[in-house]
Order: C-alpha cells, then structure tokens, then sequence
C-alpha cells in the first residue's frame, strides 16, 4: 500500500516551550512536524529528512539562523526548500538581509496561530507553483520530444521513399507517424487536465458512480476490445462526494492501465466499499496481471513534481494526475500487490458532503511568545 503523507515542517528553535508551542500547533493543522533544538541539529535533520519547510529561529548557539541560510542556499538538495524566520524583533537591515540570504518570510514573537498558518500555506502554496513549474518543462521536453522526434522522423522516411518503396512500407511509416501523433495529443490533454485541477475550484457533489464508470468505460471501448478485457462492475455502488468530470479521469487511467498490464484478455473488476470509519469510501480496480514488487509500488504515484526524477514506464504522468485529483478532492490513492498476484489500485473520496473550509482571520488571539 502507499498512501499519501502529509508534508513534513522542520522546526529548529532553543527555547524549548516555543518550540514545543509550533510543533503542536503545526500537527493540529495537519502536518508532520520534525524539531531541532539548535541550528547544527536542525542542519543535520534537514539534510536527513528533505522537508517541504523549514522555520527557524535567528539568535541559536553552535549555528545562527543567518548561517543556517547560507548553508541552504549552498546546497543543492536544501536550496529550493522555503524558510520562515521566527524572531523576538526584527528591524529593516535585519530582514533584508535574511530575505538575500535566502528567507522566504519573517514573523514576529509574539505571534497567532493564523499568522503562522498563513504564512506556512502561502510557502507551501509558491513552492508548489515553482515546482511544477520545473516539473512541466521536464515534462514537455521529455514527454514531447520522444514522440515528436519519431513522428518527424517517420513522416522524413516516407517523403525520402515516397514512388520508391512498396505500399506495405509507406503504410508501416504512416502508422508509426500517426501513433506518435496521437501520443503526442495524449500528453497534452494529460497536461491540460493537470493545469484545469490546480486552477479550477470545485464544489463537491454527491457521486453518480454507475454514469461515471459506463462513461469511462465508454471512453476506452476501443482499447478494451483491442485488449480482450473484460471488466466486472458491481451492482450498487457506495455513495461518495467528488467532481464527476474528474473522477472519469480517475477511472480512465486505471482501468486503462488495468487492460494494458493485466495479462492476455484481462479480466477487471472494479469495486467499491464505505470505509471502516464511516467518513471515506474506497473505490478500486482489481486487475489479474503479474502484479508489483515493493520497489515498483513505491514508484506509483509520484507528485507531478517528481515526473523528472522519477519515470514510471506507461504510468508515470497519469497516475500523477490522479493523485493531485484525488488529493483535490479531500481523499488519498494507493496500490495494493503481490508479485504474480495482480494489482489493485484504489482511490478514496469523502463519504459525506465536506464541511466548509474556515481560514482563521490573522488577529490578536492567541498569541505565542518566548
């Protein structure tokens, strides 16, 4: 099984009570939280444990915020991770200086939770941008290039040996041009579904999951004949709230996948169950293929982030788009295998309506301070 995690915040901060004061209040909000008591321990956790944040103090013994700043913006792995300075006073010379050194952000002591949080989802919200937007330019020069350079290339051939080569070759040029085209359209409109998810905001509604499969189904008729497969649905399915134009992607790609790696005219069943806590319900695609080992699993459903540094052969961006569907709509993803035992994949989406989201006003209640 691999479920999502939340992101890691690493917390490197002397004073023990104001330490301990962000690391509860930074789980209560959801995340993993990681604490450093001075500024070289914090260096060595942050270097052990690649966090998505990091807030530290200034004034620390052994190692100074300042110099941990330096040390990040010289390292190539720590560098792209955004740090929040949190410190007792911090005047014009003191924050422009940490702001060259590399700082993304200063709170001043005492400070609110909201301050904190806002801060915290801010960084969160422009690394994820930056990332990505890395993460598309890898996508696009890799993913696009394979088949363009095939499609140009097939589409030269048949130009070079066009009135000399016999019908069945020029056919054979055509075909393999007309595959890469549609593989390159493929990508797109896989970019495009991802870029339509992080931009669009979407209320969830109740699920009408019988049209939402026989319409993905529908989609992928071709390929399901092509295969032989032959996909078992359920007679009731469980109630779930989503956005239904988001959840046929959700579908397409695994019972896609489900037909490409499920062994000869693959046999599908799809599935779903309320959650043992009453608040989930879990979807899944159960195929009888010769399953994933461990390493393979931990491989599915890599953050669009990591595409680049990670390349899942017929898997990779799909199921990257899946996750941040999933993720969008308050739920997580997984696989479930056994090597010669088949693959299930699964997604989870809320049960019941999701109750309105409240952003605490930042304010002068509860205030923390050394």
């Amino acid at each position: 099984m691999t479920p999502l995690h939340p992101a890691t915040i690493l917390i490197i901060e002397d004073d023990e009570a104001l330490r301990q004061t962000l690391a509860e209040m930074i789980a209560l909000n959801g995340f993993h939280v990681l604490v450093a008591s001075d500024g070289l321990a914090g260096l060595a956790l942050a270097r052990s444990a690649l966090p998505a944040l990091i807030i530290t103090d200034i004034n620390m013994p052994g190692m100074t915020g300042f110099e941990l700043l330096e040390t990040f913006r010289g390292d190539d792995a720590l560098r792209a991770i955004p740090v929040i300075v949190i410190s007792a006073k911090v005047d014009r010379a003191t924050t422009r200086h940490g702001m060259e050194l590399g700082a993304t952000d200063f709170i001043t002591k005492p400070f609110t939770e909201a301050e904190v949080m806002h801060s915290i989802a801010a960084r969160l919200e422009k690394k994820e941008l930056l990332d990505e937007l890395d993460a598309f330019a890898h996508t696009v020069a890799h993913d696009l290039k394979n088949p363009l350079c095939t499609l140009s290339g097939r589409l030269d051939l048949a130009t070079m040996m066009l009135g000399q080569a016999d019908e069945a070759t020029m056919r054979h040029h055509l075909h393999e041009a007309a595959h890469s085209a549609r593989r390159l359209n493929d990508i797109i409109e896989e970019l495009l579904i991802l870029s339509g998810v992080r931009r669009q905001a979407v209320v969830p509604q109740r699920l009408d999951m019988t049209a939402i499969v026989a319409e993905a189904i529908d989609r992928l008729e071709h390929l399901l004949k092509q295969s032989g497969a032959h996909v078992r649905l359920p007679a009731v399915w469980p109630d779930a709230f989503g956005y239904a134009p988001w959840i046929i992607e959700v579908w397409v790609n695994f019972i896609s996948n489900a037909a490409k790696y499920g062994g000869a005219n693959p046999l599908i069943t799809v599935g779903g169950e309320p959650g043992v806590d009453g608040r989930s319900t879990r979807f899944w695609v159960q195929d009888a293929g010769l399953g994933l080992d461990a390493a393979a699993q931990a491989m599915m459903f890599v953050p669009f982030t990591r595409i680049s540094a990670v390349r899942v052969k017929g898997h990779g961006l799909g199921l990257s788009i899946v996750r941040r569907i999933v993720e969008k709509l308050h739920g997580q993803v997984g696989v479930e295998s056994a090597s010669g035992h088949g693959a299930r994949f699964w997604f989870e989406l809320p049960a019941h309506a999701p109750a309105p989201t409240k952003i605490p006003p930042v304010g002068p209640p509860a205030l923390f301070s050394p």
